[in-house]
């Protein structure tokens, strides 16, 4: 299980590292192009911002679950064993 965790965040690490790369190709391109409005008048700002939101929800989203679903247990484990015996 380890092993499986460690290459997840390696794999989430270059994930990150690719679109950091790309988001500031992007914004030199826009500099030196003279977008006024970088994200609205070119698809690949589009991209760019609908690929965020992507990275930043396959990280977050499994985090959250995993959260909620360790507190519903916890919940569900403590209601259990605080029932009295009849």
């Amino acid at each position: 299980m380890h092993i499986y965790t460690s290459q997840l965040i390696d794999l989430l690490l270059v994930l990150v590292t690719a679109w950091t790369a790309l988001a500031i190709i992007f914004a030199l391109y826009a500099y030196f192009v003279g977008l006024r409005y970088p994200i609205s008048e070119s698809v690949f700002g589009r991209i760019v911002v609908v690929s965020f939101f992507m990275l930043t929800a396959s990280i977050w989203l499994p985090i959250v679950a995993g959260a909620l679903l360790l507190s519903l247990l916890g919940h569900l484990w403590s209601s259990f064993r605080a029932k009295p015996k009849k």
